[in-house]
């Protein structure tokens, strides 16, 4: 019985061995390459810039008031309409012209009405013939004595506003018309202390209306004040409007791009493919014959999409600009066209995060 017990331990035995050498001999299989997606790095220009809200005014704009009291007698222009210089913009009758050409009129009517129920040829009708033939001529005079006082446009521009109607009282100094030279259209704007030396004379700057986001326009620097603004603690300038256009309105507001540095030739990356290490370095990746080597860079000139390598990369390099989170120094990747889904490994930071 013994000796049988024994011989069974043995065949386990050697039956366990040669299982355990089996699995010993299946090969494991080899970890997958990580995709990564890359681009070649090229010279190009790059610049950084700030947005500056600037306001639209007029240059040259009047409002037209009226010269004396009286009535709206005549009124020739309307809102939005063109007008010339020296244009007669409405005519106001006097109150004394008013006054007596009303007297005299109301004569006139009364013997036209007596004239009609008196007796043709009667003495009593030749005498009202008489009167009228008059009074025809006072009201004649009337008209000539107090001629109406012509309002008259000090400019070429548009009626932006109206402030009466035909046959209106006014008062002297009273406002009747707003003209605006549309060829004179500035955007006043202003810029910080530290912002004011980047500016000069002569700059041009790109322009948005919110009112007309589907177009974009130019800008020049005209004036550059000298003297800052103590409330707002900021220097104003004026900009002239290169492309001007009839959609452009005084009060609009208007956004303005306003470039303070700019290289024409810099090696520059897309900001979110840095990587921030333990010690504060900013490391990139660069994928040769399917490895990938870690590169520690110093940068630049940035803005909102770039960034500008001064040293640690080299033009037409394959910068990994997608799938570099799970990279390590000197580790083969598999290069593709698509997009990438990586999951970020603790102890890598990009930059910029905490």
């Amino acid at each position: 019985m013994k000796t049988k017990i024994l011989l069974s331990i043995i065949v386990l035995g050697i039956t366990f061995f040669g299982c355990s050498s089996e699995n010993k001999d299946v090969a494991k299989p080899k970890p997958k390459a990580p995709l990564v997606k890359v681009e070649e790095l090229k010279f190009t220009p790059i610049s950084k810039s700030i947005k500056l809200t600037g306001t639209v005014e007029a240059k040259v704009m009047t409002t037209v008031v009226a010269p004396s009291d009286g009535y709206i007698e005549q009124l020739n222009v309307q809102e939005n309409q063109f007008v010339k210089k020296e244009k007669v913009l409405a005519v106001i009758a006097s109150q004394e012209r008013t006054s007596l050409v009303s007297q005299t009129k109301n004569k006139v009517d009364e013997l036209k009405s007596q004239l009609d129920k008196t007796t043709p040829n009667s003495a009593e009708y030749l005498q009202l013939s008489s009167q009228l033939e008059q009074a025809k001529k006072e009201l004649e005079y009337a008209d000539k004595l107090f001629l109406g006082i012509p309002v008259i446009s000090p400019l070429s521009g548009t009626v932006t506003q109206k402030f009466i109607e035909a046959g209106s009282a006014v008062s002297a100094k009273q406002n009747m018309f707003t003209i605006v030279d549309f060829n004179s259209l500035i955007i006043k704007s202003s810029v910080s202390e530290d912002l004011f030396s980047k500016i000069k004379l002569g700059d041009k700057l790109k322009v948005k209306f919110n009112a007309i986001p589907e177009k974009e326009f130019a800008a020049k620097v005209t004036l550059k004040y000298q003297q800052i603004d103590p409330e707002t603690r900021n220097f104003p300038v004026e900009l002239k409007l290169i492309n001007n256009s009839k959609d452009i309105t005084p009060g609009m507001m208007a956004e303005l791009e306003l470039i303070t540095d700019k290289k024409d030739k810099a090696l520059t990356v897309p900001n979110d493919v840095f990587i921030v290490n333990q010690k504060g370095e900013k490391i990139v990746y660069v994928v040769k014959d399917t490895i990938a080597h870690q590169k520690i860079v110093t940068t630049g000139l940035s803005n909102e999409k770039v960034t500008e390598v001064i040293s640690g990369l080299n033009e037409g390099e394959k910068l990994v600009v997608m799938g570099q989170e799970l990279l390590k120094d000197g580790i083969r990747v598999s290069v593709t066209s698509g997009k990438v889904m990586v999951q970020k490994p603790a102890g890598q930071m990009k930059k910029g995060e905490k």
